[in-house]
């Protein structure tokens, strides 16, 4: 975490001021850009008691940190890399329920390192073509590049040029590099802590670089491909954290949610959350989803209770919040590859909303 950063967050409960959180820092670093990088400490909110720890440079931003520590200890205390030192390793395991269940730890770490790895490509590397690429996908992700989910994003922000934005679901920081590459001072949030550690790696170089990721052909059978970011690291920075609370003290120019409402278990706070920390002089909302509903109840998916479009149905929830469109278009393609015989291939429902 950025010690700069630390003057954007907030406590996330709700009944605590946005100005409570200190810095107890264990072990400090220097970015290239010169910014003072917390590697390890504690940051104590003053108002509530409540202490979230960093760890290899992850704040972890999150309301009830007993079952975030149950699926994600394990994975923190067995990095290959940047596991943290015995004493930080003692107060989380203080605050772990339990026994963390060794073969959960592996199958997690391992699925979800996987995905990390998926998303980079799909993140940094999204037009790679080679050997084991079918025809017939090379000749979509050509077609769709022009169109695509990172070409539209990249059409908005230069549309909007916010000057601040708060990414929610940032997941490896694909959306923030483009930001940051705008000069806009961009805060990522996402609750998995592999990913939030791969987006400070890949943009900041914190706490060490990230040149390359693996593009699995099958099973555990990888191609080593290099990465190559184009971002400006003084402009963005990432934390563990969730949609559903509130994680910054002031509002952001652009708040972002891409590919998020139909993956959370309350869509509609997720949306509340997000008209909260965007201003209201001038300030905009970008959703896109795809409306998989990904274990979401059907009484709390957009249109759900009422077997309206998840479409129509976000826009009518926006509207009720204040929220205008601005700009839309219901069929982006998003196109990326998980392994060599396994791709997906989305089309999005791309929201801008100015808020009112």
């Amino acid at each position: 975490m950025k010690e700069s950063t630390l003057t954007r967050v907030r406590c996330p409960k709700d009944d605590c001021a946005p100005a409570t959180l200190s810095l107890d820092a264990w072990d400090t670093a220097t970015l290239g850009t010169g910014e003072k990088d917390v590697v390890e400490g504690l940051v104590p909110c003053e108002s509530c008691g409540t202490v979230y720890p960093v760890v290899a440079g992850v704040l972890i931003l999150v309301d009830d940190l007993a079952p975030y520590l149950k699926d994600h200890l394990g994975v923190m205390v067995n990095l290959p890399e940047h596991r943290p030192t015995p004493d930080m390793e003692r107060w989380l395991t203080a605050r772990a329920p339990g026994t963390v269940d060794a073969r959960h730890v592996h199958r997690s770490m391992k699925l979800e390192d996987r995905y990390v790895n998926a998303f980079l490509g799909a993140h940094y590397d999204r037009h790679a073509v080679d050997g084991d690429t079918d025809e017939l996908v090379a000749t979509l992700l050509a077609a769709s590049a022009p169109r695509d989910l990172w070409a539209t994003a990249t059409t908005l922000f230069d549309r909007v040029r916010p000057a601040s934005a708060l990414d929610v679901g940032s997941s490896v920081g694909g959306l923030s590099a483009l930001l940051s590459q705008r000069g806009c001072r961009t805060l990522g949030i996402d609750t998995s802590f592999l990913s939030v550690l791969a987006a400070r790696r890949a943009l900041l170089s914190a706490p060490s670089g990230l040149a390359s990721y693996r593009a699995y052909s099958e099973g555990d059978l990888h191609d080593e491909r290099p990465l190559t970011i184009g971002a400006d690291p003084r402009h963005a920075d990432f934390v563990v954290g969730s949609g559903l609370n509130r994680t910054t003290g002031g509002p952001s120019d652009l708040t972002c949610a891409v590919n998020l409402i139909d993956l959370v278990p309350d869509p509609a706070r997720l949306l509340d959350m997000l008209t909260a920390q965007t201003s209201a002089d001038g300030g905009h909302v970008l959703i896109t989803s795809p409306y998989g509903w990904s274990g979401v109840a059907k009484e709390r998916r957009l249109g759900g209770a009422a077997d309206e479009s998840s479409a129509s149905a976000l826009r009518r929830a926006a509207g009720e919040r204040g929220l205008k469109v601005v700009w839309e278009d219901d069929r982006v393609p998003w196109l990326w590859r998980d392994y060599s015989r396994f791709w997906r291939l989305y089309f999005v429902d791309v929201v801008l909303f100015a808020r009112t």
